[in-house]
């Protein structure tokens, strides 16, 4: 790193990734607190079936320019075959509902060793109620259900909400890396 900065390479991002290693058997309590916290305020949260594509797809537009970038954590545009090809992918979607409407989604994938969260996202008039968290949790416990005991996510290092709900949940960050751009 010294040698790269010293020859005029430039910081253009920060990232991290964090793991989430439950034992056998796991202390859910952190997760059922999160999902109970979020029904007690009147939000149904549950596994979305394709269904809801139009909705995730909605959310994800209106968040898009939320979402921090760096060259390691880019977010694409999503439209709604994109959303739909995450279910033809196997992953699986969970949201927090208020009067039908999907104010909340988290989406998780199963690898070889470990379930993997690919994103998660809040309307802007529903944030810093919980809701991040309980989407997210949902989705973890829906995978500990069928044995999965690992968990991957990360994300931008200036985005603080996402860090500070990942370690909420039990999540530690591992790794940290930087990404840099050669000299003009």
């Amino acid at each position: 790193m010294q040698h790269l900065t010293e020859a005029g390479y430039v910081v253009v991002g920060e990232s991290w990734g964090a793991r989430l290693r439950l034992s056998d058997p796991p202390d859910l309590s952190a997760l059922n607190a999160a999902i109970v916290a979020a029904k007690e305020q009147g939000f149904l949260i549950q596994e979305l079936d394709a269904s809801w594509a139009r909705q995730v797809t909605a959310l994800e537009a209106l968040n898009h320019s939320d979402y921090p970038y760096t060259p390691a954590t880019e977010v694409p545009h999503r439209d709604e075959s994109d959303v739909l090809e995450l279910w033809r992918r196997g992953c699986r979607l969970f949201g927090a509902i208020d009067d039908g409407q999907l104010v909340a989604s988290s989406v998780i994938s199963l690898t070889t060793a470990r379930g993997e969260t690919e994103f998660t996202s809040v309307h802007p008039s529903y944030r810093r109620r919980g809701l991040a968290v309980a989407v997210k949790a949902a989705s973890i416990m829906a995978l500990v259900d069928d044995g999965v005991r690992i968990f991957g996510t990360g994300g931008a290092q200036v985005n603080t909400g996402s860090i500070r709900m990942n370690e909420h949940l039990g999540y530690a960050i591992e790794e940290r890396w930087l990404s840099l751009t050669m000299p003009q």
